[in-house]
C-alpha cells in the first residue's frame, strides 16, 4: 500500500472518530422552538372588530419512513403565516403543534400576534425534533375584518443526510373552526 494511499486511509479515520456518535433520536428532549416575527410586521391590535374567524390546519412531516419501514428520514419545518390582504391586519390567535396521534406537543401563543398587511411568521421545527414523528401537524387559529382574504399558510420540509437534501412543501387547509 502506498504511503499516499495510508494517510488518506488514516486521514478519513480521524475525520470519522471527530463526528458525533449516532444516539437515539428521541434522547433529546428539544427546546421550544421560537415564533419567529420581524417586529416591522407586526401592528397594534385593531380598533375594528375581527369578525372573520378561521382555522388551519397544516401537515408537517418532521419524521418519514422509507423503504419499506426500514429507515427513518428526520425533516426540519418552518410553518410560514402569511397576511395576504393589502389593507387589512390578521390576527394570528393560536398556533399548535400536534403530533401523529393528535396529542398537543407545543402551544406557541399566549397572546395573538397581529400581522400588518402582507407581513408574516414563521415557526421553526429543528431537523433533530423528532417529537411529532410521522404524521405531525399544525393547526392555526386566525381572525381577519369582515370581507378581507384568508392568510396563505404552508409548511416547507427540508433535510440534509450527507452530501444529499430534500425538501418539499405542505400547503394548509381551511377547515372547521370550533365555537
Amino acid at each position: 500500500m502506498s504511503a499516499s494511499l495510508w494517510l488518506r486511509i488514516l486521514a478519513l479515520g480521524l475525520v470519522a472518530l471527530a463526528l458525533p456518535a449516532p444516539g437515539p433520536a428521541q434522547a433529546r428532549q428539544p427546546a421550544p422552538q421560537p415564533v419567529i416575527v420581524s417586529p416591522d410586521a407586526t401592528a397594534p391590535a385593531p380598533a375594528q372588530k375581527m369578525a372573520s374567524r378561521g382555522r388551519t390546519f397544516v401537515p408537517l412531516h418532521s419524521t418519514l419512513i422509507g423503504q419499506g419501514g426500514v429507515t427513518r428520514l428526520n425533516f426540519s419545518g418552518a410553518l410560514s403565516i402569511h397576511n395576504t390582504s393589502a389593507t387589512n391586519v390578521l390576527a394570528v390567535e393560536k398556533i399548535e403543534y400536534r403530533n401523529g396521534s393528535g396529542e398537543l406537543i407545543e402551544n406557541y401563543l399566549s397572546d395573538p400576534i397581529y400581522l400588518k398587511p402582507y407581513g408574516s411568521l414563521q415557526v421553526v421545527i429543528a431537523q433533530d425534533d423528532v417529537r411529532g414523528g410521522t404524521g405531525a401537524s399544525f393547526t392555526i387559529d386566525w381572525s381577519t375584518p369582515d370581507g378581507a382574504d384568508d392568510p396563505v399558510i404552508e409548511a416547507v420540509m427540508a433535510s440534509f443526510v450527507g452530501t444529499h437534501s430534500f425538501s418539499f412543501l405542505s400547503a394548509g387547509r381551511k377547515v372547521s373552526r370550533p365555537q
